[in-house]
């Protein structure tokens, strides 16, 4: 299995009658829910949420590949857990749905779903009804393997590329460029727009709508807004070190966003 799947270069170009399952790997508050919304009123009880054991460091694509080629059913699936490569199946296509958010104001909304959630479902949860915002991340932080708040999407994308002698951030990088959509968050209605462009040639009846379900912030507020609600809920210190641990998925949001206007320009050309 090869972990930067050519798969995902040509998804809009595969032929209609090609067997596809749209593969919608949901990053933990990343608009994940308003998309399963989607997913949900689209394709009703063949698609799934699955989740897929994690193993440190190691990849699960081959977990996923194995539950797919037993759910004949299946056209969508939602995981919060499944590992980039994309799966590798005979005669199906997988169509990739992904968001990234600006990593920054992501961990305060992190922090405050947690914060608010009723039952201690794990220990982040934990240590989020234990802590203000400031010793979470500091705490988070402190443990060198844990990546939750240490450039968090520049990880789960890495995966899509294999290169041993490329940096995270490189492989991170090709990875993006290798998605034929990646949605940004604050850019929601847009994205989904794309998405919905390349799934309809599969599935034509696929629709989109704007939602907004289960966000932790005003959806209205500025980035800029947003940030300085962040700076005001931290110390200087704790603030400069969420900046340092996370300048890689900083510059990866970056590129993420520009490769979505770009994608919006190409679409918007061909469809004049």
């Amino acid at each position: 299995m090869n972990s930067l799947s050519s798969q995902s270069f040509s998804v809009i170009n595969q032929s209609s009658d090609q067997k596809a399952i749209v593969a919608h790997y949901h990053l933990f508050k990343n608009a994940g829910t308003s998309v399963d919304s989607i997913l949900k009123q689209n394709f009703g009880t063949t698609w799934r949420k699955i989740e897929f054991p994690i193993v440190n460091r190691h990849s699960n694509s081959n977990l996923v590949q194995d539950w797919l080629t037993t759910q004949q059913d299946i056209t969508a699936f939602s995981s919060h857990t499944a590992i980039f490569p994309l799966p590798i199946l005979d005669d199906t296509i997988i169509l990739p749905i992904i968001f990234l958010r600006h990593p920054i104001t992501r961990l305060l909304s992190v922090y405050k779903f947690e914060r608010q959630h009723q039952k201690i479902l794990n220990r982040s949860i934990k240590l989020a009804r234990e802590k203000d915002f400031a010793g979470y991340l500091n705490k988070q932080l402190n443990e060198k393997n844990n990546r939750s708040c240490r450039n968090f999407q520049t990880y789960r994308l890495s995966w899509l590329d294999n290169s041993e002698h490329r940096s995270e951030l490189e492989r991170a990088l090709r990875g993006l460029n290798s998605l034929p959509v990646v949605g940004i968050v604050s850019q929601f209605d847009l994205s989904m727009e794309l998405y919905c462009q390349a799934i309809a040639q599969y599935f034509p009846s696929f629709k989109t709508k704007s939602v907004h379900k289960n966000t932790t912030s005003e959806p209205k507020a500025s980035l800029e807004q947003k940030l300085n609600v962040v700076r005001q809920s931290l110390d200087s210190n704790t603030y400069q070190r969420l900046l340092d641990a996370n300048q890689d998925d900083l510059k990866l949001y970056e590129a993420a966003k520009e490769k979505l206007r770009l994608d919006a320009k190409d679409q918007s050309k061909t469809t004049s």
